[in-house]
């Protein structure tokens, strides 16, 4: 087994790892946005917020480490070829913008969804919490980069 046949296969793990934290996480936090159930609420949050520090966080890391380490074993150029260069500028977005106000929102919901619970009804901070789609919406932006990074780094088509 040669060198890049080894980061290949530790950068689809690691892909393998993203899209199922991804899933881990934005299911029941959609889950949990749509329940009028404050429990209902209070544990897809609590699951959300735990996958994403499980699954989603550390597989977003170990796709851009080994992905890095992949493409300087296939003597890619992140100047010369460009598709490279928009993926590297989709990963960064996804990682230093979008995935901290996903995490910020639903570290915020999650708190005041367990709040909620122990008066067992849902308060005016969680209805206003629950009023910001911050969390949706980046969780949303992710999902829909994720095809479009595969997609730049299967086709390579500039």
């Amino acid at each position: 087994m040669t060198g890049d046949e080894i980061w290949r296969t530790l950068h689809l793990l690691s892909v393998f790892l993203y899209v199922g934290g991804l899933g881990a996480v934005l299911a029941p936090m959609y889950r949990a946005w749509r329940s009028k159930d404050v429990e209902v609420q209070m544990i897809a949050f609590r699951q959300a917020a735990d996958s994403e520090t499980s699954l989603l966080l550390p597989g977003l890391i170990l796709t851009g480490v080994t992905g890095v380490f992949w493409a300087v074993s296939k003597d890619y150029n992140f100047i010369r070829d460009g598709w490279l260069g928009v993926l590297t500028l989709l990963y960064i977005f996804t990682t230093f913008i979008a995935l901290p106000l996903l995490g910020l929102g639903l570290r915020r919901v999650r708190l005041l969804s367990l709040e909620a619970a122990k008066h067992q009804r849902i308060t005016p901070e969680l209805e206003e919490a629950l009023a910001d789609n911050v969390p949706r919406v980046f969780g949303t932006v992710i999902l829909i980069l994720t095809p479009v990074m595969a997609w730049l780094a299967i086709v390579k088509p500039f």
